[in-house]
């Protein structure tokens, strides 16, 4: 009986629900393909087909049917029994015109705004196959630079907000995560956020006074929501490979090549001997033709690694508490062998209301980050460019036992034949940096009148972390300190906190006359803590690890503790806007910052702004063009500052001195016991003050065609003054810098932004964005009267000097140097028979000591070597700028400008049925890269005993040569005695390799047959590094970011598994770039300090083949 009850109630039960089916239209009332129908409460979904119907079975006859779609208002419609219900969704105007966050938890539609705002989307962000939001954002904002420093996972990434303000102090802009401080955003993972709103004119940054006058980046993560739980889960994996190999010689060409190094005079010099050593008789040089070349980069970049990403979401609430979770994971691996970094991140985000009008946020954050390789600096012993250099061959060590008897080795040879494998030594050069940040933030906001909210929010952040370094024996470091390892220990602690209250207003007079207004008071404090630890001779066979957890088993070296100033601010801040009816609108903000980053008496700055907008469109006169929906003029003026600079400016700095004790750093005690204390470098300047930069822009904001099509063009004009510069002083004032604000530096430029649907059909949209920005920065003024400034690059050889200019009436970055002016030719010398060598052709000078005729001297630009004076035929040749016949410093200008005259990005996204595609591109256009790397490869700098490779285009039928080895060995001017006959007989051809005779020429005159028509200097006479005009390259790119094809499954499929979403998705990223750049990449530095875009010893970038899905339940 109880069972026949159970079943007839559940037969009532079902007899109460029917079936609905419908239509789902749009205002012009074409069917809509794939929108949304849920009933509300369930799981019980579908997707309209592509005619725009529906069929719902098992309906409650009370239910009510939810219908969404994309850019269009969510609909409710009651059921009411009814088994047939057509739908019309109305777009979503206020999806249209955008919502962006101007800052402390204000919030603008756009059509009110009277700054510039650049905003991307969470959607779009998370579209980009990448784990880095930093990385998610290139290409999507006109006037924002983003680049990478280089392909290293996790390597640093340079925003720039319409270009540099600074030219000695940072650029960065304002970093705020949920109305936060944060250094930089590069670790956070896009499917937290979101959106992120760039501000880029003082209108809107001055109220965060001296630390937005580089632009502001507010990212918003994403929030709780009300209305039943919702679990998502995305997860992508990739494989990754270099994307572009440098092509460097092989074994046959390089020996060859080595040869013509070590037999500058004579084959029985200590270079020859070493060369036979190591390579046998130049006799054998055909058996390196079949030899095994090794590519190094494959060997070290040639893994194709695995990385993945991982993150899972729950979130959820009521009316009175919502909640949101997410936890992501990832592991990024390098294409260099045991590098690498890993993420780990919990952020979560709960809100409850403690009464109707008092709502308490509390959002706390745990971030892991693994660092794993030395980076490009690092890698092995001298960076990437020795693994480049490496040899492509171990010589006659590869040629069998009838040329290699180890037994019978010479010791003293083989130890300096003794090298390491940059394999073996990236394995045993180790570097291990762990980072873990938590930060809490909680909020209480109190709405006691309709219009007013009071809002308090605190955060602090606590962040640590620990970078471990480990030099095996047999690398440079460990070979230097008794072939016995070193380790180093680095830890760092920073605290930080801040307090802001505000009180905000917003009200309506007359129904038209619209008012905001905002005051503020804000606290900040930071500070740092860190300590380095780094002992040497460590027994022998000790592992990285072991090293790093006993440290007391090494032998102290150097040993450092440093608590760092505190950096503290306290700020108010007010903001006053009025709109009338939404058509002529003005903004007023004000902020006053007080900061211990300078002294008593210059620590206040004032940073007000004042912007207004009129929305032409709303006019009566332009009410006939229905084309137009909107039109409207921006204008806005205002000051904001930069207190993001180097501590202790302003004060006597003192440091301990560890030059004491037997050895350096092993104590820091004098023999009386007392610490050793020095002063710095710099002289202190109590006068020194803020950096300012006032801002003005005008800008059209247009759209047309029903929203589909908006422009936004935009011109600005931004003039920082009182630069801050390190200047040199008196040396009898007992230092040698001090800071000082010297100069003023402009930037002016234009922006356009397009986007817009191209193509909306039934079953498909296709979309575009286009944006562009042209930025042009001039120095003003410099420190006194001079005119400029030279700087050398941190990646530079000692022997280069200064190799960028800082100039009046310039930009930054010009690349100063020498003009290549080609090589010697033999026709500026004559040859001296006595002494077998040429002669310069003399030189005559003109009354003004101008050189008339003869030949430019070299000498004393290049070491002498084996191959005699610097001044010969077919050695390279640097222009004569001052006419005074002879090349020296005086004979420098600037030969490169790296700043980019066009940047931007564009990208496509469409959808077809159930199949999307996005695309997404950037560009930068008219810049200079200087290519150290190449020229490196160019020379033989530390050649001898080390053997290094040069590029292939160096090999003996492009390079100079000084023996030819198609028919002799010895050098072809030390032998000019002896005759071609001597020579026949020894079995050499005595045809060329087409089959035509070999001329019977000896000496010079078959030195100058040789390399009549060579084009390449020989690497063996480029002996030291200078920065010229050769190595200075076009930089200009078109880059394709990542091409991504997704699929989600039918709504009506994946519903009867619980589920709302299924989408899985492949994705390349970096998988083509147009540029006649040689080098690996020439995104370097771009636009990064004042000596950008040097490429030297940079990480590789990598293609990556990705595979994801995106789950939602």
């Amino acid at each position: 009986m109880l069972l026949l009850l159970v079943l007839c109630v559940g037969f009532n039960a079902n007899a109460q629900n029917i079936t609905v089916s419908g239509t789902v239209v749009d205002g012009t009332e074409e069917p809509m393909i794939g929108a949304t129908v849920t009933v509300e409460g369930t799981k019980n979904a579908v997707a309209t087909d592509i005619d725009g119907n529906f069929t719902l079975k098992n309906v409650a006859k009370n239910a009510t049917l939810v219908v969404s779609y994309i850019g269009y208002k969510t609909e409710k419609v009651a059921v009411n029994g009814q088994t047939h219900i057509n739908i019309t969704l109305s777009e979503d105007s206020e999806a249209l015109e955008e919502v962006v966050v101007i800052g402390y938890g204000g919030t603008r539609a756009r059509r009110d705004l009277t700054g510039s705002v650049g905003s991307v989307s969470g959607a779009k962000l998370a579209a980009v196959p990448v784990t880095s939001a930093a990385v998610a954002l290139q290409g999507k904002v006109a006037g924002v630079q983003v680049t990478t420093v280089d392909g290293q996972p996790g390597a640093d990434i340079n925003i720039r907000v319409r270009g540099a303000t600074s030219v000695t102090q940072s650029n960065d802009p304002l970093y705020l995560v949920d109305g936060f401080q944060v250094d930089n955003i590069n670790d956070i993972p896009p499917s937290d956020i979101q959106s992120i709103d760039i501000l880029k004119d003082a209108s809107l940054t001055a109220i965060y006074g001296a630390k937005g006058g580089n632009g502001v980046v507010i990212v918003t993560t994403k929030s709780a929501q009300e209305g039943k739980t919702q679990v998502s889960f995305n997860a992508q994996g990739s494989v990754s490979h270099i994307s572009k190999k440098l092509d460097l010689m092989n074994a046959y060409d390089f020996v060859d090549y080595q040869w013509d190094f070590a037999t500058g005079r004579s084959k029985s010099s200590s270079s020859a001997k070493l060369f036979r050593y190591n390579f046998g008789n130049i006799r054998d040089l055909d058996l390196y033709r079949s030899a095994p070349t090794h590519d190094w980069q494959d060997e070290v970049m040639g893994n194709d690694p695995f990385s993945y990403s991982t993150n899972v979401s729950i979130g959820g609430g009521n009316d009175k508490t919502r909640y949101n979770i997410s936890l992501t994971q990832s592991d990024d691996r390098g294409i260099i062998m045991g590098s690498g970094v890993r993420r780990t991140n919990i952020h979560t985000k709960l809100q409850t209301k403690i009464l109707p009008n008092l709502t308490l946020q509390f959002n706390p954050k745990v971030s892991y980050r693994r660092d794993e390789g030395a980076g490009g600096d690092n890698v092995g012993t001298g960076g990437i460019i020795d693994v480049l250099r490496y040899r492509p061959t171990n010589g006659i060590r590869e040629l069998g036992d009838i040329f290699w008897t180890p037994g019978a080795a010479d010791p003293d040879q083989e130890a300096l034949f003794e090298y390491t494998n940059p394999v073996n030594d990236i394995k045993t050069n180790v570097r291990k940096k762990h980072a873990y940040t938590i930060a809490n933030q909680a909020a209480l906001e109190y709405k006691p009148i309709n219009g007013l909210t009071l809002r308090t929010e605190g955060n602090f952040t606590f962040a640590f972390s620990d970078d471990n370094r480990f030099w095996g024996p047999l690398t440079d470091t460990g070979k230097k300190n008794q072939t016995l390892p070193v380790a180093q220990v680095e830890k760092k602690q920073t605290n930080q906190y801040t307090w802001t209250t505000t009180a905000s207003y917003d009200w309506t007079i007359k129904e038209k006359n619209n008012f905001y207004a905002l005051v503020g008071f804000e606290l900040y404090h930071k500070q740092a803590k860190s300590s380095n630890q780094k002992n040497r001779y460590f027994p022998r066979e000790i592992t990285a690890d072991k090293a790093w957890d006993n440290m007391g088993l090494g032998k102290a070296w150097t040993s450092t503790t440093e608590l760092g100033t505190a950096d503290r601010t306290t700020s108010y801040f007010g903001q006053l806007s009025y709109n009338y009816d939404h058509k002529y609108l003005l903004s007023a903000t004000f902020r006053a910052d007080g900061s211990t980053m300078f002294a008593p008496g210059h620590q206040w700055g004032y940073f007000p702004s004042v912007s207004g907008a009129w929305v032409i469109s709303s006019e009566e006169f332009m009410k006939d063009l229905t084309w137009l929906n909107e039109l409207k003029f921006r204008v806005a003026i205002g000051k904001a500052g930069n207190n993001r600079i180097k501590a202790d400016m302003w004060r006597y700095i003192y440091s301990t001195n560890s030059s004491g004790g037997p050895n350096f750093g092993e104590s820091t005690l004098n023999p009386d016991g007392e610490i050793y204390y020095d002063t710095s470098n710099y002289l202190p300047n109590p006068d020194i003050k803020w950096e300012t930069t006032l801002t003005r822009n005008f800008a059209f904001d247009i759209a047309l065609f029903n929203n589909r099509l908006r422009i936004t063009p935009e011109y600005y004009w931004n003039t920082t003054s009182d630069l801050i510069y390190e200047a040199d002083v008196l040396t009898t004032l007992g230092y040698g810098k001090q800071y000082q604000n010297i100069g003023q530096v402009t930037n002016r430029g234009f922006e356009l932004s397009i986007s817009g649907d191209i193509l909306r059909g039934k079953d498909y949209v296709l979309s575009a964005n286009f944006n562009l920005g042209a930025n042009k920065m001039k120095v003003d003024k410099l420190t006194g009267d001079e005119d400029y400034l030279d700087l050398r690059h941190g990646r530079a050889h000692t022997d280069a000097g200064n190799n960028y200019r800082l100039k009046v009436g310039g930009e930054v970055g010009l690349i100063y140097g020498y003009v290549y002016d080609g090589l010697y030719g033999f026709d500026e010398f004559t040859y001296n028979s006595a002494k077998q060598a040429y002669d310069p052709i003399p030189q005559v000078f003109d009354e003004n000591g101008k050189l008339v005729s003869g030949t430019v001297l070299m000498d004393g630009m290049y070491n002498s070597n084996d191959q005699g004076a610097q001044t010969q035929p077919g050695k390279p040749k640097f222009k004569d700028l001052n006419g005074d016949g002879i090349i020296d410093q005086n004979d420098k200008k600037v030969i490169g400008r790296t700043t980019p005259k066009l940047q931007g990005g564009f990208g496509l996204n469409g959808q077809w049925k159930n199949f999307d595609f996005t695309a997404n591109f950037t560009f930068f256009l008219d810049f200079d890269v200087y290519n150290a790397t190449a020229y490196r490869l160019s020379s033989s700098m530390n050649n001898k005993n080390n053997f290094y490779n040069v590029l292939s285009k160096f090999n003996k039928d492009n390079r100079w040569t000084y023996t030819d080895t198609d028919w002799r060995w010895e050098h072809m001017l030390g032998n000019a005695q002896t005759e071609w006959d001597n020579f026949e007989g020894s079995g050499v051809p005595m045809v060329n390799p087409d089959g035509s005779e070999r001329k019977k020429l000896w000496g010079f005159e078959r030195y100058q047959y040789v390399n009549g028509n060579r084009t390449e200097w020989n690497p063996a006479d480029v002996t030291k590094e200078y920065t010229i005009s050769r190595f200075v390259e076009d930089g200009s790119f078109l880059r394709c970011n990542d091409i991504t094809v997704g699929y989600s499954l039918p709504a009506n499929i994946i519903s009867k598994a619980g589920m709302s979403k299924c989408r899985f998705y492949a994705s390349v990223t970096n998988p083509f770039i147009i540029t006649s750049y040689s080098g690996y990449d020439p995104e370097v530095d771009v636009q990064s300090g004042l000596t950008p875009s040097y490429d030297m010893n940079r990480y590789p970038r990598s293609r990556s083949y990705v595979f994801g899905l995106n789950l939602t339940f």
